[in-house]
């Protein structure tokens, strides 16, 4: 299901992946974890919480946590 987010340069990833561990039922625990195991890397749910609380999250962990959600980001060209 594609979701249609417009982000700007105001636009907080913390906002948008809290949206949509919401929407798929998901706790930040479990995101955590799933980012751990396919990474490598060992997350939380304590650093995890304060990367988004404090926009420090990379653009590639991003990525990780939209793909274990079941989304990408797809980037087009403005008018």
């Amino acid at each position: 299901m594609a979701i249609n987010i417009d982000i700007d340069y105001k636009t907080n990833m913390n906002e948008v992946i809290r949206l949509l561990l919401y929407r798929n039922k998901i706790t930040i625990a479990e995101l955590a974890r799933r980012m751990s195991q396919l990474s490598g890397v060992n997350y939380t749910r304590f650093n995890l919480r304060a990367k988004l609380e404090n926009n420090r999250l990379h653009f590639n962990e991003a990525l990780l946590a939209l793909e274990i959600l079941g989304y990408k980001i797809d980037l087009i060209e403005k008018n």
